[in-house]
């Protein structure tokens, strides 16, 4: 009885002890590896840049931020509804089908500087670029989960008379919520990153402008903070994400811990 409260207080104890460590050696190798500090700065030298720009790194947090979340947002609706589209029309899922495929063959490192080119340096052409960036695992992810309903339910709601809508949203969708939301997941490990190539590709704000001009002028605790929040802002929102799952689909998790 008592083993598993003690394992998973091991669970939740043995990353905060793996960053410690990371810090400790980080700090080590900074300090003792005789490079200049314009090249490798210390975790020390972070937080007092953390200290002294708090202001320009919580101003480019909150661009970045906005740029990811709507765009993941902007992603979610989409791919959601491209595949509930692809899934009920098969002759728009073979028209449509390579079209999004194709979307995704062209990096986003690359395209992002042409849409930037295109449509100028505003938030607005950054959230296109992250929901571009982020749309792809959340269609495969409804459009697989919604093929993967049972298909002796689906047999039973039809001889009950339920039409296509109503067989869509008793048995479907439930269905594709699990492969839906991992998707969803997965996006969320990328807008940031998509943000960031963003505004490397053009812009007067952000994390990703801070780590442009930053890195070229030898600023190297800013850039090392940035990067440091983005990584944080990452894992949160990847965090936040895998909470929804959580809530939506409780009987995942529980088939997971019985397996």
């Amino acid at each position: 009885m008592n083993d598993e409260p003690r394992s998973r207080t091991l669970r939740m104890l043995s990353p905060i002890f793996a960053f410690v460590v990371l810090i400790i050696c980080w700090e080590l190798f900074a300090r003792y590896a005789g490079l200049d500090n314009l090249l490798v700065s210390g975790p020390l030298d972070v937080v007092e840049a953390f200290g002294d720009e708090s202001d320009l790194l919580v101003e480019a947090t909150w661009i970045t931020a906005q740029e990811a979340v709507i765009g993941l947002f902007m992603a979610c609706v989409v791919g959601i509804s491209i595949g509930v589209i692809l899934h009920l029309s098969p002759l728009l899922r073979d028209a449509t089908l390579p079209v999004v495929v194709a979307s995704q063959a062209v990096p986003t490192v690359v395209l992002a500087p042409l849409l930037v080119i295109a449509f100028g340096f505003g938030i607005t052409t950054k959230i296109f670029i992250v929901a571009l960036a982020c749309f792809f695992p959340i269609v495969i992810g409804t459009f697989d989960g919604l093929r993967s309903a049972d298909p002796q339910l689906l047999n039973l709601l039809r001889s009950l008379g339920a039409g296509r809508m109503r067989v869509l949203r008793l048995a479907e969708l439930p269905a594709a919520l699990p492969r839906m939301l991992s998707g969803i997941r997965i996006a969320a490990t990328w807008a940031f990153i998509a943000a960031v190539f963003a505004e490397y590709a053009g812009s007067q704000g952000g994390l990703g402008y801070l780590i442009a001009r930053g890195t070229p002028s030898f600023e190297t605790s800013r850039v090392y903070a940035a990067i440091l929040i983005l990584t944080a802002a990452s894992l949160t929102l990847y965090g936040l994400m895998a909470l929804l799952e959580r809530k939506l689909v409780p009987w995942e998790r529980h088939a997971a811990n019985q397996r």
